[in-house]
C-alpha cells in the first residue's frame, strides 16, 4: 500500500505542477506475502477505492482474495513480488 500510495500522492503533485487536473478518485492495490516456511508462503490481496465524501479509502467489494493454501509457488510469487517492488521503489534493475 505505501508504495500505491506514493505513486498517488507523486501523479497529484506532477498534475498540480503542470495545471492539470488531479484525480480526484484514485484505485490502490495492495498484497501482503507472508513466509510461513523456508520454502513456502500465503497471500492476501486487495483493491481500494478513494471515498471522497469519506476523505479515505475503501475496499472494493469482491476484489480481494486469500490464498487457497500454503505453497512454494506462492513463494516463487512473493519472491517476484518482492524482486518487483525493490526494483520500482530504488530503481534498481531485476
Amino acid at each position: 500500500m505505501a508504495n500505491g500510495h506514493a505513486k498517488v500522492a507523486a501523479a497529484a503533485i506532477v498534475a498540480e505542477l503542470q495545471g492539470l487536473g488531479i484525480n480526484p478518485q484514485p484505485m490502490l492495490t495492495n498484497t501482503c506475502y507472508s513466509h510461513v516456511s523456508a520454502h513456502e508462503a500465503i497471500h492476501v490481496a486487495s483493491v481500494h477505492a478513494f471515498v471522497p465524501a469519506e476523505k479515505t479509502n475503501r475496499s472494493v467489494a469482491g476484489s480481494g482474495g486469500v490464498s487457497a493454501m500454503r505453497s512454494e509457488l506462492e513463494a516463487r510469487y512473493a519472491y517476484a513480488w518482492a524482486q518487483a517492488i525493490w526494483a520500482d521503489t530504488l530503481g534498481a534493475a531485476r
